[in-house]
């Protein structure tokens, strides 16, 4: 079983984050990354000029799946189940968004935006949608978002992130040797630690190479292994992106499909991780990802293992089996508190990638507050992608 000291190790996560503001602060509108409230979005013209197109709309899906499952989570997150069932007493209503109670941590946020889990999430993207984009070009760009932020939305440094990715980012050598730092890293700990923090932002390595399953099993490992070594880590990173990918290059809504499907990735993530895997830690992984699991067993606020990859992985499959609107699954999940954030940006990006961005609320996308600035960069990887003709990209920049 998952050890005490290692699970404390890494869920001392940092309390501030790079868009600290005052709640009660009112601040011009940059036009350049926030939509004013009667601008039209620039993803309902990108859809209604493609007609619709599925496969784009499952990629937004995944991509906005994972940012608003993030920002709601923050509602919650670091919270008791008892103290969330305290200040929401009401199970018959979903907790508003963005308009949720302030925490002492969540307050530290702007209201509606996401935090560390998509902002990595985001700088995979940028790394895999360039030219040669490998693990060397990803630690690069991780070690500066610590330092600085992103510089269009005003941050001083990229915070939020957990200790292990502090560990492992702040080590000698790590930029030149990003795998075998994160490896070293992780034995010196006795190989027990497993936390989340890979998992959270992994299906974004889907959401660009899901034509090309070597490709997702191959990046998707590397990108892990960056900061995460463990191989329950690796074995969540496989089985979200493995299930995404399948699901963008093929409409599946029916649920004897999904189980189907998920059978075979679950076969196909041990098959990979092979004699690495121990009986345990293989057990272990089916037991969070099958079919009966229900919240309640998750434990997803008890302290001693808040962040463990595998309950944020079985959040993901939660979501992903869900046949409830997108706000009903994402509350029941956020009411069991512990690390919300994480475990709603892995279940928004399973739901969203499964049934699009239109299944995703509309006012609650609105919400977000960087919304523009995202929806820019994610026309402009599809344009990279060869998705959308290049032309609409210059009509709307």
């Amino acid at each position: 079983m998952y050890r005490l000291k290692s699970i404390l190790l890494f869920i001392d996560k940092i309390q501030y984050k790079n868009h600290i503001y005052c709640s009660n602060s009112k601040h011009a509108i940059n036009s350049n990354i926030t939509y004013s409230p009667d601008e039209p979005g620039l993803l309902e013209c990108l859809l209604m000029d493609y007609n619709d197109n599925d496969l784009i709309n499952r990629l937004l899906g995944c991509a906005y799946g994972q940012a608003l499952g993030d920002a709601y989570g923050l509602s919650t997150e670091f919270e008791k189940r008892t103290t969330v069932a305290s200040n929401y007493p009401d199970r018959s209503k979903i907790i508003p968004f963005p308009d949720y109670k302030l925490t002492g941590h969540s307050s530290r946020w702007k209201r509606g935006d996401w935090t560390d889990d998509t902002d990595q999430w985001i700088l995979i993207l940028e790394t895999l949608i360039g030219r040669n984009g490998d693990e060397r070009i990803f630690v690069k760009k991780l070690k500066r978002w610590i330092e600085y932020g992103f510089s269009e939305l005003n941050d001083s440094a990229g915070m939020g992130l957990g200790a292990n990715i502090e560990q492992v980012v702040f080590s000698h050598g790590y930029l030149r040797n990003p795998i075998e730092t994160s490896r070293m890293i992780w034995e010196r700990g006795n190989r027990q630690a497993a936390p989340n923090g890979a998992v959270m932002r992994c299906s974004a390595v889907a959401f660009v190479h899901f034509n090309d399953l070597e490709k997702v099993k191959s990046t998707t490992t590397s990108m892990c292994k960056t900061t995460h070594f463990d191989p329950r880590c690796i074995a969540s990173c496989l089985a979200v992106c493995l299930v995404i990918a399948y699901l963008l290059r093929k409409k599946m809504n029916d649920d004897n499909n999904i189980e189907v499907l998920i059978t075979s990735i679950q076969n196909e993530t041990i098959q990979i991780l092979g004699d690495s895997f121990s009986q345990e830690q293989c057990e272990s992984f089916l037991w969070h990802t099958d079919r009966a699991r229900t919240l309640e067993e998750l434990k997803l606020d008890d302290p001693r293992s808040i962040g463990y990859t595998y309950k944020c992985l079985a959040s993901g499959f939660y979501g992903l089996r869900s046949t409830r609107s997108f706000q009903e699954t994402l509350n029941d999940l956020i009411r069991y508190g512990g690390d919300a954030d994480t475990n709603g940006a892995v279940c928004g990006t399973m739901y969203g990638a499964r049934y699009g961005y239109k299944a995703l609320p509309s006012e609650w996308l609105r919400a977000l507050p960087y919304k523009k600035w995202f929806d820019k960069k994610l026309i402009q990887c599809f344009g990279q992608m060869n998705l959308i003709d290049r032309k609409f990209i210059h009509t709307k920049f």
